[in-house]
């Protein structure tokens, strides 16, 4: 495996542990870290999936920049724009005031992440990159 390999492996692996935290948090259920960490898990595969294309990690929280960069290189990414757009406000939740965050927001943060990581690592599997 060369080091580029490696890194994308890494970044693969980070997306689907923070999706797993999120998963984890949702059954507690803590609203707030769950749809942080449904952002954090898109944040990295797509970056994953940018490095592949690009050799170049991008260094943005902005899921709306980095899904116009995957569609650059496969225009089908663009049904995942509205689930991006939502993901992205979770960025600002790290740090208080959190906001009243429903069950109802934790569970779309999880269906728009699971949907943007199984697309994701379908189009990193057609590369030839390990996902699971």
């Amino acid at each position: 495996m060369n080091t580029n390999e490696l890194v994308i492996s890494e970044w693969i692996s980070a997306a689907l542990e923070d999706f797993g935290c999120a998963s984890v948090l949702s059954k507690v259920p803590y609203h707030t870290p769950a749809c942080y960490h449904c952002q954090q898990s898109v944040e990295k595969i797509l970056k994953a999936y940018i490095i592949a294309k690009e050799n170049t990690l991008i260094k943005t929280h902005d899921l709306d920049n980095l899904i116009d960069k995957c569609e650059k290189h496969s225009p089908d990414f663009s049904k995942f724009k509205d689930a991006c757009e939502d993901l992205t406000l979770y960025t600002t939740i790290r740090y208080p005031p959190f906001g009243n965050l429903t069950e109802q927001d934790m569970k779309q943060a999880l269906k728009n992440a699971q949907d943007v990581l199984e697309f994701t690592k379908s189009k990193l599997t057609e590369m030839g990159f390990e996902t699971t």
